[in-house]
């Protein structure tokens, strides 16, 4: 564009993001130039292409997975939200078929599963899905014919009635690099109005619980199978609302498989440059380590890669700002990460014995809730906010069953229920209930030792 608006112009006079040699190019359509951007920059993302609609409605159109081809690698932003004329309405809910991409096995007993769902396209963390255990199956007629094999026709294992619910660990978005977060730096006054392509297709992360009957079932998924989802689910946290409120530094605390839904979060943290810390406790790092079956048969060495730490880095999140509490057995080196930032015992003393004086920092932790309780009296001697994500048993995910309630301190001192799966999952820690006898079994949930 020869012609900038004027808004846009004065919210990149604000920055001195230019200095280092960055640049930025804005364009109102399909133009030769963003291809031949993408070519030029080879993922340095030192060079930005920007794709200008005039309404949120245009925008959307344009950031789908099916225009790729068409504004390679660009951002996209829409006059209509930079103006603050945009209605921005809540997407609905969707029952939808997901295609199983991959079930990678981490750790002991947990599972990485790959899936494809567009009509996720609209989730914003830290949301979540309910889905099946078991891959959808032809009807009756259909699979006997087919297979020439009545006996596998009817399936006489128990069935799990209701759905799990599941947060999402990663979502990927076409042409761009899973660890472009390592590299995208963007103008901070800008980046509130920036848009990434629609995500195609995301990852989830679950423990396999040895007296479960859905999670079990989950290990038998694989590509290409097909399995029904409803999402996206739960109220979305908007992290730019935290930049108008001047907050600066934002810390994460999770413990065991309560990081998992705090990746997103963390990569839309990163995405409009807010200066991060993660504290991640575990029970041992093996825990973490992806399962190459293929190695273990032919006696080679598992690939040197972690579940939650790799994840983070790709995120962006420098080696320095990532610290490691293992309750068991605390490793003698971690790749990338400093032995400083290593500690043994429980993620929320190594928090304690990290943090002082906070200022202008919000924190976000899940976990078991007995952790999340540590949590809240720590940011509260710290005169810090505290952001807490509640995970409970869910029965439908829509708010009708009432089987996730919590209780809650209302603003005038009486105590009431929400509903996580309506209301959360994200909530105020200053305004929970911490009731002990509720809270998850660690040893079953995250690994972590039972005092935790």
């Amino acid at each position: 564009m020869s012609v900038l608006p004027t808004q846009i112009k004065n919210l990149l006079d604000r920055d001195n993001w230019f200095r280092r040699g960055r640049r930025i190019s804005f364009f109102t359509g399909p133009s030769p130039e963003i291809a031949a951007i993408e070519r030029r920059d080879r993922n340095a993302f030192r060079h930005i292409a920007v794709v200008i609609a005039p309404t949120n409605a245009a925008m959307e159109r344009l950031r789908a997975p099916s225009n790729a081809g068409k504004f390679p690698r660009a951002l996209f932003l829409s006059l209509e939200e930079l103006a603050g004329t945009a209605s921005m309405p809540r997407p609905g809910i969707s029952s939808f078929s997901a295609e199983i991409l991959s079930n990678t096995p981490v750790g002991d007993a947990h599972y990485q599963l790959a899936f494809k769902a567009p009509a996720l396209r609209d989730f914003r963390a830290p949301q979540f899905f309910m889905m099946d255990v078991k891959p959808q199956r032809a009807p009756f007629g259909a699979r006997a014919v087919r297979r020439n094999a009545w006996h596998d026709a009817v399936d006489w294992t128990p069935q799990p009635l209701l759905k799990r619910p599941f947060g999402i660990c990663r979502d990927f978005h076409p042409r761009f690099p899973s660890d472009y977060l390592k590299r995208l730096v963007l103008p901070p006054s800008l980046a509130p109005f920036l848009h990434l392509p629609t995500p195609d297709h995301f990852d989830a992360l679950y423990k396999v619980l040895p007296d479960g009957i859905g999670t079990p079932m989950m290990t038998r998924l694989k590509r290409g199978d097909r399995v029904h989802m409803i999402g996206p689910l739960g109220q979305p946290f908007d992290v730019r609302q935290l930049r108008a409120a001047g907050v600066e530094e934002v810390h994460v605390i999770g413990g065991g498989v309560g990081m998992a839904p705090l990746i997103t979060l963390i990569e839309a943290l990163r995405f409009h440059s807010f200066r991060l810390k993660v504290f991640l406790g575990i029970a041992t790092l093996e825990s973490l380590r992806y399962r190459d079956e293929l190695a273990a048969t032919f006696g080679e060495k598992p690939r040197d890669a972690y579940v939650y730490v790799d994840d983070l880095l790709a995120a962006g999140v420098p080696p320095r700002d990532i610290f490691l509490s293992f309750d068991r057995a605390m490793p003698r080196r971690v790749r990338t990460i400093s032995r400083e930032n290593l500690f043994s015992g429980l993620v929320p003393e190594q928090y304690r014995n990290t943090i002082s004086k906070p200022t202008n920092t919000i924190a976000f932790t899940c976990g078991p809730n007995r952790m999340m309780e540590m949590m809240d009296g720590i940011c509260r001697r710290a005169g810090m906010p505290l952001k807490v994500l509640m995970e409970k048993r869910m029965g439908c995910g829509i708010g009708v069953c009432f089987s996730c309630v919590q209780k809650v301190r209302r603003s005038d001192g009486s105590e009431d229920y929400v509903r996580v799966c309506k209301d959360g999952p994200i909530f105020d820690a200053k305004d929970i209930v911490w009731n002990p006898n509720d809270s998850k079994q660690p040893s079953a949930t995250c690994g972590c030792a039972p005092r935790c």
